[in-house]
Order: C-alpha cells, then sequence, then structure tokens
C-alpha cells in the first residue's frame, strides 16, 4: 500500500511538553536535587510518559528530561487551554523544572496563532524571562503541608477519624487531606 492510498485523516490537534530539570530564571541551566511531590496530571486527553518518580534523584550527570506531557484536543485553542490545566494540575518539587516557561509561551497571543518560527524565542525574550508564580508557589506549599499532614495521621493508632474529613464517622480511618482541605480542586 503506498502511501496515498493510506486511509488516515488528521483529525484534532496535539501538543507536547518536555518537562525537563532545567532552571530557566537561570539561563536553562540544569537543576539537580532530589525529587520531593510528584503529582502528575490526568484527564480526558492527557498523557503523561515520565521515568521519575517521587524520591528520585536527578544529577548533573544524564539528560534533564523527566516527562513528556501530551494533550489532544478537537483544535489548537482547545489543546492550548488542556495543555494549561494540565501544567496547572502538575506538582513537582525539589527541582527547578520548565512549566513556568511553558505558561508564558502558551498564553502568548502568537503562540495561540500558529504565529511562530525558529526565530521566535529570539524575538520574545520576555518568554524565556522568569516571573514570580504566587499562585503556584501557594499551590506547592499546600500540596506539602498537605503531604506533611497525611505521613503523620496515616496509621494513628487511637482509631479515631481525622476531625473534618471526608471519612465515615466510626469507622477509624483517617480522612484525606485533600478532602479535608476543600479538594484537590481547590489547589487549581
Amino acid at each position: 500500500m503506498s502511501v496515498s492510498e493510506w486511509p488516515l485523516h488528521p483529525r484534532g490537534h496535539a501538543l507536547e511538553c518536555r518537562i525537563t530539570s532545567e532552571d530557566p530564571a537561570n539561563g536553562f541551566l540544569p537543576s539537580a536535587g532530589k525529587i520531593g511531590e510528584l503529582h502528575p496530571p490526568s484527564g480526558p486527553g492527557v498523557r503523561w510518559d515520565a521515568g521519575v518518580e517521587a524520591g528520585y534523584e536527578v544529577t548533573l550527570h544524564y539528560d534533564s528530561l523527566l516527562a513528556k506531557l501530551i494533550v489532544h484536543a478537537e483544535n489548537r485553542a482547545a489543546a492550548i487551554h488542556r495543555m494549561l490545566r494540565a501544567l496547572d494540575e502538575l506538582v513537582i518539587t525539589g527541582v527547578a523544572t520548565n512549566q513556568g516557561f511553558f505558561r508564558r509561551l502558551l498564553n502568548d497571543p502568537d503562540f495561540a496563532q500558529g504565529e511562530v518560527d525558529i526565530q521566535f524565542l529570539e524575538r520574545r525574550p520576555d518568554l524565556l524571562a522568569s516571573a514570580p508564580d504566587a499562585e503556584r508557589d501557594l499551590r506547592i506549599a499546600i500540596a506539602a503541608a498537605l503531604a506533611e499532614h497525611d505521613s503523620r495521621t496515616v496509621g494513628r493508632s487511637d482509631g479515631r477519624t481525622v476531625a473534618g474529613s471526608a471519612g465515615k464517622p466510626g469507622e477509624g480511618e483517617p480522612g484525606s487531606p485533600w478532602a479535608e482541605a476543600g479538594r484537590l480542586d481547590a489547589l487549581r
């Protein structure tokens, strides 16, 4: 069968962000350290291909690629929206990553319209500049606090349910700290 006979027809739009342990605020130099928390995104049209997990030691001796975050949607605008949601959902602590750069790039009107070429970033150095992301820092701090809370409440020997939890009263199971904090959706 020749290529012209293939019954293939393009459908939708896909984007891939290669999540690396690089520090955009420091010229994208590699960032080494131990991954503390890792909460990958999920949902329809979202794919997370990773070779790391929480506790993984990232060194300077290997490629800085941590994972490939891939989304698919019906058109470019929907794919960009889905990727931005996935980047917001992704939590990685312990090493610097390029997530902020991807957020700035995906929010750029020229990128959204597909008006890019090989010199795009040379003309737009503002997209490379790291800006403080207070909302992101707050989500990471909440995730770390909830993980610490979880580590202190799991395995309680008194059989009590944590106050305000989503657990069923009287079952002796500590509730989820995510539920106690108003669900994971509150972090997004």
